[in-house]
């Protein structure tokens, strides 16, 4: 059921983003102002993360993301006739704000459905099921967007958002009624800020945990920088259709599933060798994105996104489980808002790099720092052991 109410609202997901990039080029005129519109209207948000993760230990889950995505398909709609940047952004932030407040709840609530043993294998299927969705929803977003407008797009993401919740609503598990840690401390607070302060003494007290959340946001840092020099590389430079637009992210996000396959291929070895498959997993991302910053054909771009989309998805998959694993249930929510906190201040330092590197320089000059930032990275974690 899971599965089922997750891959509807991929392929929802999948449509809209097609039709708020190729909508925001329209408005802005610019690959560039496109995609930093996108992020930055993200970065208030961050604020809300911590209190995404108490609501997520302290309220039934299920709860709350069902509440959630009724909220988000309301929001949804208020897109349809959207002609102005200001309330596009405005619509977009409000979306944003959401997603920080669901993302928590929804990965506890992977943990409170299977067992630990069980986890890389959900969070392969999860990841396989998106990437089926984002195989098929943006060709035929780009399609439908094309023949029927851009309206078309938010009317199927609103219905996709209700049948989530919809589904999450009948569920049935006895864990996902049970409210996490409800019992005052021994000063007798419990406040909100006080639980608050608690997930982050616990996870300062894990080592291993704080050093998955680095890995995680180094990756997620030059990724993001990567992607603002891609947006203007394909729309301005490159000057692809929104036909070709709907097959690259096709490509780059239905290797998701090619992820999932690779996850059971190995799955023998995984969580004995998963470090040593994460430290290959990056160094083939940071060669990848080098070879970015040299070529310019669209084919050979489209297989290069094949292999980082699988690379990335695979190891996210690794990364997600590890994290999930390692941390005590009734820190899970708060742990995971913390790492959204870190991760979303890393991709904000890495928007703002690639935003003034394209000031002066090309799109592959910031391909190229990247990778080598990346490379850097790793080199370095290998040499420290």
């Amino acid at each position: 059921m899971i599965l089922t109410g997750q891959g509807i609202s991929n392929l929802g997901d999948a449509f809209q983003f097609i039709a708020a990039t190729t909508m925001l080029v329209k408005l802005t005129g610019s690959g560039l102002s496109a995609i930093l519109g996108i992020i930055v209207s993200q970065i208030p948000s961050l604020i809300l993360s911590p209190f995404a993760g108490y609501l997520g230990d302290r309220l039934k889950i299920k709860y709350v993301c069902v509440i959630i995505d009724f909220i988000r398909s309301i929001i949804t709609l208020f897109f349809i006739g959207a002609h102005s940047p200001l309330k596009f952004y405005t619509l977009m932030f409000a979306i944003s704000m959401l997603d920080i407040i669901y993302n928590p709840a929804k990965r506890k609530l992977i943990t409170c459905i299977v067992s630990e043993s069980e986890l890389l294998m959900t969070n392969s299927l999860l990841t396989g099921v998106s990437g089926i969705a984002f195989l098929i929803g943006p060709a035929c977003a780009g399609i439908a967007v094309v023949k029927f407008g851009a309206d078309i797009a938010f009317y199927i993401n609103s219905f996709t958002y209700i049948f989530s919740a919809f589904i999450l609503f009948i569920l049935k598990s006895r864990n996902l009624n049970v409210n996490s840690n409800n019992k005052k401390d021994k000063s007798g607070n419990s406040g909100v800020i006080n639980e608050i302060k608690k997930g982050f003494k616990y996870f300062k007290s894990v080592p291993e945990i704080k050093d998955i959340i680095i890995i995680s946001t180094v990756i997620c840092s030059t990724a993001s920088a990567i992607n603002i020099a891609f947006f203007p590389f394909v729309f301005d430079t490159l000057r692809i259709s929104n036909k070709e637009w709907g097959i690259m992210i096709s490509v780059f996000n239905g290797t998701n599933f090619l992820a999932m396959l690779l996850s059971f291929l190995f799955s023998k070895n995984l969580n004995k060798k998963m470090n040593l498959y994460i430290i290959i997993s990056v160094i083939l991302t940071s060669w990848i994105w080098f070879f970015y910053s040299i070529v310019n054909e669209l084919h050979i771009i489209l297989a290069l996104q094949f292999f980082e989309g699988t690379i990335l998805a695979f190891c996210g998959i690794l990364l997600g489980t590890r994290l999930q694993s390692l941390t005590n249930k009734t820190y899970l929510a708060r742990v995971m808002s913390i790492g959204d906190i870190i991760s979303n201040t890393g991709r904000i330092m890495g928007v703002a790099l690639a935003y003034l590197m394209l000031g002066y320089f090309s799109e592959s000059s910031v391909f190229l720092l990247n990778s080598a930032l990346l490379f850097a990275f790793i080199f370095y974690k290998i040499v420290k052991g």
